[in-house]
Formats: structure tokens, sequence, C-alpha cells
């Protein structure tokens, strides 16, 4: 990292603690003692179940030379001349400022992708495409926080061609602070939809706070939108492009037409060119869509773009089929929302198979106050839906099953469980080779044990 001691001040807004000696270099940027290395500045972040300022002797040990703190009585006596100490007010704030100040060193273009769901996917999805003529710098997993997206701007170098970062949020401001460290070129918004309540209050604060991307969007940038979206139907901006993708009969910027499901993925052509993807149902085919218009506004020739999209493999936990004992999965267990838990069940839906239909589905979690009624809706449309079982882990879950008994729904065909274990216990005993099965929930339920109880007598 090529950053200066003066600048490493500019940039964070600190005032030293003591001398200041400018001959310490800069290796790294880091947060995280267990991975710290020589010459590294380390940043002490205070979290709900942390404090960095505890890990500042261990930095020094292991050759940290400049510490960032926000509590100069933290800083161990005797050590001062050790390292630089940094004084901030606040060190996750002044984390995001550095991390600003050294993107607009690189004048290379971003693609900020954000949304209530699939914008892990993708994420994923265009970096993969992406890859395949540049050199292309993304966020590890769903680090797509106020750390996470600091965190993998730091790790740009002279090599790297373009950046894709998923950008995350539960609370009011987020999507603006992630906006302006980033300074992206094009922006993606992949669905606005009831997630993450308990911060944002309604269907129209998520919408609010993901269009705050705008606000930081280079001017004459492209704002790629769901046009299927009905949220984001009358999203506009005066000094961007903004684009569309849908269906065939919706007539945006860019269509998909002539669909089909199968067990390989899905087929569907874009004009007179056919997209084959290992990715299942009508919500990645709109992914898909996405990625093709910042793949194309980004120079990438369509037989790339075609090339990238057959061959991306899906992201484990999100729509994602797998087989275990002959009994087919489609594991999308790494969280839930009711945007993408209705957009899974009509994934299931679409399967045209003789064996069974189950679903394994978990509480969705951060619904506030609505977090009762949206159960009770999502226990409604699986009365209607006539799937051969259902097994509903969690105390909301109870709250779907009750609803769906009163709608009509076999008693002998839904059960409500304890936890995640449990619904995996039931869902072995009630599934047979052949049958395809649906497992959601919200991350906290922890879906993937039930997976668990299939893999320890059989094989993947």
């Amino acid at each position: 990292m090529d950053i200066k001691t003066n600048d490493f001040l500019s940039a964070t807004g600190g005032r030293p603690i003591g001398a200041l000696n400018e001959s310490f270099p800069i290796h790294r940027i880091s947060t995280d003692t267990r991975t710290i290395e020589r010459d590294d500045a380390f940043f002490a972040l205070i979290g709900e179940r942390f404090d960095g300022h505890d890990f500042i002797t261990e930095a020094l040990q292991k050759g940290a030379r400049h510490c960032v703190v926000s509590d100069p009585k933290r800083v161990p006596p005797g050590l001062e001349g050790a390292a630089n100490f940094i004084l901030v007010e606040d060190t996750r704030l002044a984390y995001g400022d550095l991390a600003r100040f050294y993107r607009q060193q690189f004048k290379i273009p971003a693609v900020a992708v954000t949304g209530s769901c699939g914008k892990t996917t993708v994420k994923e999805m265009l970096a993969h495409v992406l890859s395949q003529k540049f050199r292309v710098l993304k966020n590890r997993g769903t680090e797509n926080n106020l750390i996470g997206v600091p965190k993998t701007i730091l790790q740009l170098e002279p090599g790297h061609e373009v950046l894709v970062l998923e950008l995350g949020t539960n609370r009011p401001g987020e999507i603006e602070r992630l906006s302006s460290i980033l300074s992206p070129q094009i922006g993606i918004v992949t669905q606005i939809g009831i997630a993450h309540l308990e911060g944002l209050g309604d269907l129209e604060g998520v919408r609010a706070e993901k269009l705050r991307l705008l606000n930081h969007l280079e001017r004459g940038g492209i704002l790629i939108l769901n046009g299927h979206d009905a949220a984001l139907r009358d999203a506009q901006s005066g000094v961007h492009r903004v684009l569309r993708v849908g269906f065939a009969e919706e007539g945006h910027d860019l269509t998909a037409e002539r669909i089909w499901c199968h067990e390989g993925g899905t087929s569907f052509y874009v004009g007179e060119k056919l997209i084959e993807t290992h990715l299942i149902g009508r919500h990645n085919i709109l992914n898909c869509l996405l990625v093709i218009l910042a793949a194309s506004s980004l120079g990438l020739p369509f037989s790339m773009i075609q090339q990238g999209l057959a061959t991306f493999k899906p992201v484990p936990g999100r729509v994602f089929l797998r087989n275990i004992g002959g009994v087919r999965f489609i594991d999308d267990s790494y969280n839930s929302n009711p945007n993408s838990f209705k957009a899974a069940l009509e994934t299931l839906k679409e399967f045209k198979i003789r064996e069974k239909k189950g679903v394994v589905c978990g509480d969705m979690l951060e619904l506030g106050a609505s977090s009762e009624e949206i159960h009770r809706e999502f226990g409604a449309l699986l009365a209607g839906f006539l799937f051969d079982f259902v097994i509903a882990a969690g105390p909301r879950c109870k709250l779907l099953v009750e609803e769906a008994l009163k709608r009509g729904f076999d008693p002998q065909r839904i059960h409500a469980v304890q936890d995640s274990q449990e619904a995996g216990r039931l869902c072995r005993e009630l599934a047979a080779p052949g049958d395809f099965i649906l497992v959601k929930g919200s991350r906290g339920m922890q879906m993937e044990k039930v997976f668990e109880c299939f893999i320890t007598s059989s094989t993947l």
C-alpha cells in the first residue's frame, strides 16, 4: 500500500498522540490482530461484542506501526514510541474515510450492487463474467457493511481494473455512507422488498434507503433497475442514465423471452441470443439481465457475457441445487425475507415432477411489527400452492402453520417444529429419492442444519 503518514492523517482526520515518526511505513490496513502483519496500520474498531482497544498491545507485538484509536487513555503506557498513535473521534468513521481517500487514487470504474435480495448473486455473477477480460476486485462473501466495504477497497492494487461491490444496509444512512466511500460509476438495484423493517420501518423506507445510491453515483453514470419491481418503476434521475430490465411483455431496455426452466438451470433469449445459466427461477433471469447490462456498459463483448453466464456456478445457500442421497434440494438456506421466500416458492412450483415437492422453512427475522401479519400471509400462500408437505421451524412459523390450516391445508401434510434440527429429522422421515425440497429461512435460524441430518448417512 502506497500511502504516506501525512496523507493517512489527513484522510482519517486524526491527530498524533505524542511524537510522530514519519519513517514508519504502512504495509496494509488491519482491524483484526489475528491476521495482522509487520508494519500494518491497526484500527481499534468498536462493535457490539468487541472493542479493538483491548488488542492494541497484541497489535504492537505483531509489528503494527500505526494505531488509530478513539480513546487516548487506552494507549498502553510506555509504548508511545513503538508506533504512531493517531487519535480520531470515531475509528469506524475514520476507517471509511481512509477507504474513500484510497479509492480516489484508482481511476477505475466501480459497480455498486444493492437491493433487498439477490445482491450477492448479482455481485458474484458480474465479477465472474467481467473476470474474463478484466482484473476484478469484489467483496468476499457478504462483507457489504460499514466495515466490509472499506476493507475491500483498501485491498485495491495497481493491477485492478474494475471494482464490483455489494452494499448492504439495515438502518437509514448506510447506503449513503457506503456509496460516498465507493463513488461508483454504475449502480444496480436488484429489488425493493420487505426486509430489515426493524431498522428501515416499511417498504417506502427500504426504497428510500436503497435509492440513496443515486446521491453518490457519478454524474452521467448508469443506474440499472429491476423494471419488474413495482417499487422501482417511477425511480428517475436527471443526471444519470436509468436503464431497466424485465420480461418481454414489459418492454424495458433489456428483456428476456422464450424462457424454460430445467434441472440443469434456466435458458432464455435476449433478442436472438440464447442465454444459458445454471441458476433457476424467474427472479434469477432478472439477475442475469442486470449483469448483462452492467457488463455491456463496461465494454464486454456479448459472446463473453454468454460464456460467463453459462459457466457461473450458483452461490451455495442461494437457490442452489444439491442432491443428497437422491433427494433433490433447492438450498436457499442462507437468508430469508418475504420477496426471496415467495420467489423460492414459485421456483419450486415451476418444476414438473412426479415425485413429491416439499418445503422446509424457518422464521423470517427483522420484520418488526409486521412479522405476524407477514408470516400469516405466507401461511395463506402455502395453502394455495398444494405442496406435498411443509415443515415450519420456529415460533413465528407457528403462525404460518395456523393460517395455512385455517385456509384448508391438510393437517397431515403441514408440521410446526421447534428448530432447524428437528425440521431436518422430520424431513428425513418424509422425503424419498427423487423428491424436490426447498429449504429456506433467515440466517439466525441456521437452516443448513437440515442438510446435516441427511449428510450424516449420505454422500453429496
